[in-house]
């Protein structure tokens, strides 16, 4: 946690929810702010009065440098969590990505619509009582993003770099087999 005018906000992402991830990202990746405004515009998101707007600039930097202290997660890929009594897993032994999950993923990714982290990750995670055809439906993807949007973020940050190099690797691999 941090401090900005008064205000204790989260920052470490052991302490910052999928959402609150997921919609901080999207305010840095929105073309329409400048880099100033997007700053202001997450610390507003984070519950900063808008008295942000009127500090002076070497505060606003130090504010800004404090936000930005969190340190990434060690890279581990969470196996499996439980929720309503339900066990929502990964993987059992070694994680993997299968054909499928990878052709659902990349039309995730190359949408990048709001929430697609928690949807990626909705796709990587199955509830394990139900059957493989009950995991991939549209319905049950969105209702599994929901309840991992909640989530701590320290959880994405290793499947999003575990999801992208292994996605990269099958790219290039492919390509040699079809060249």
């Amino acid at each position: 946690m941090v401090t900005i005018l008064n205000k204790e906000i989260p920052n470490e992402l052991n302490e910052l929810t999928i959402q609150q991830f997921e919609d901080i990202t999207e305010i840095h990746a929105n073309p329409k702010l400048d880099h100033v405004e997007k700053h202001i515009e997450v610390f507003k998101y984070m519950g900063v009065s808008d008295e942000i707007e009127d500090v002076d600039f070497e505060t606003f930097k130090e504010y800004i440098k404090e936000f930005n202290t969190a340190k990434a997660p060690e890279g581990i890929l969470l196996k499996r969590f439980e929720n309503d009594g339900y066990t929502y897993e990964a993987y059992q032994d070694e994680w993997k990505l299968s054909a499928k999950e990878t052709k659902l993923i990349e039309k995730i990714l190359n949408n990048k619509h709001k929430g697609y982290i928690s949807e990626m990750l909705a796709v990587l995670f199955k509830r394990t009582d139900l059957t493989k055809n009950e995991h991939y439906t549209d319905a049950h993807i969105k209702f599994k993003s929901k309840i991992i949007r909640e989530l701590p973020a320290e959880i994405a940050v290793p499947y999003l770099v575990a999801v992208a190099e292994t996605i990269n690797k099958q790219v290039q691999s492919l390509n040699e087999v079809t060249e």
